[in-house]
């Protein structure tokens, strides 16, 4: 059984060769097969080229350590700002009660 290699399976295969973590085997498929279609070669050479300028930025190593502590900044805050409302709540419901009771159950 013969597989045919078509334009969209070098495609798929064309980020592992780039990246050079294609095997020696889908590394001769692809040269083989660009050699054979010289525009298409020059289409993927070309789009390689646009690539570059569509990279990622470069991120300091540290990047994501000050991310994940002002992550845990604002969360420690939003706990303590949620721990004083229900302090501050609870405080006004037992003041509420109070008053009620005073007032139910203060002498004649």
């Amino acid at each position: 059984m013969k597989l045919e290699v078509t334009r969209d399976v070098v495609s798929d295969l064309w980020p592992l060769y780039q990246s050079g973590e294609a095997s020696t085997d889908t590394r001769a498929l692809i040269e083989a097969y660009l050699a054979a279609d010289e525009a298409f070669a020059a289409t993927l050479r070309e789009a390689e080229g646009v690539a570059t300028y569509l990279r990622p930025p470069r991120i300091p190593p540290d990047a994501e350590l000050r991310l994940l502590e002002e992550a845990q900044r604002r969360a420690r805050t939003k706990l303590w700002i949620i721990a004083g409302t229900i302090g501050l709540v609870g405080m006004i419901l037992l003041t509420a009660l109070a008053g009620a009771m005073f007032l139910v159950f203060r002498g004649p």
